[in-house]
């Protein structure tokens, strides 16, 4: 279910957690999956003049079922999980049978911060961190894709937000694309954002 929009709100960006956070479960149910089946594969057909191989393969199939439940709950909760990027907030959801919403406005964001270790580097995920004011700890979006590029939305969301005009694809075309006033200046490390830049969905 789409997220409600308050009234002149627009969304900038959608993104989920990047497809590794599935590699810890997955290794873990192939990996059990593989035991059970060796188990089985071991063990005599027979015990005390007794047929087993029925009683194998009942084993077998509830253990198929268990792992594909297990995946199928890992995929829903992965599913649940997003970070939306809108012209007035930051809204993070997760959760599926209990549902948590939290919303944090970007005139409160005071600083943002990302955090890649190697394999974030090379798979392109890592943790982006909010501090805001009223807040005692800082708020971490973990395991984002495309940490990088949801950072610098959010620097150019809260610029514009601060300087009134309108973020890139969001606003009325009458008044042009927006670039932020520090790469007016001309200065070193100024941003602009890319020509023609509408909002995205990451991580789907």
């Amino acid at each position: 279910m789409p997220q409600m929009m308050m009234p002149g709100e627009s969304p900038i960006r959608v993104t989920r957690q990047h497809w590794t956070v599935f590699i810890g479960s997955g290794l873990a149910s192939v990996a059990a999956l593989a035991i059970g089946i060796v188990l089985l594969v071991v063990t005599p057909g027979t015990a005390g003049g007794h047929d087993l191989h029925d009683v194998k393969l009942f084993i077998g199939l509830g253990l198929g079922v268990v792992v594909l439940a297990i995946a199928l709950v890992r995929w829903v909760q992965w599913r649940s999980t997003s970070y939306t990027l809108t012209s007035h907030r930051i809204i993070s959801r997760r959760g599926v049978l209990s549902r948590y919403t939290e919303s944090i406005a970007l005139d409160r964001i005071q600083d943002s911060s990302v955090h890649q270790r190697v394999l974030g580097r090379v798979f392109g995920f890592g943790d982006v961190e909010l501090e805001s004011a009223g807040r005692d700890g800082a708020e971490v979006l973990h395991h984002v894709a495309d940490p990088s590029g949801f950072s610098r939305d959010l620097l150019l969301a809260i610029e514009a937000r601060h300087t009134g005009q309108p973020f890139p694809g969001t606003g009325d075309s009458s008044h042009g694309s927006y670039v932020p006033p520090s790469s007016q200046s001309g200065g070193p490390g100024g941003y602009g954002p890319t020509p023609g830049y509408s909002g995205r969905r990451d991580g789907v």
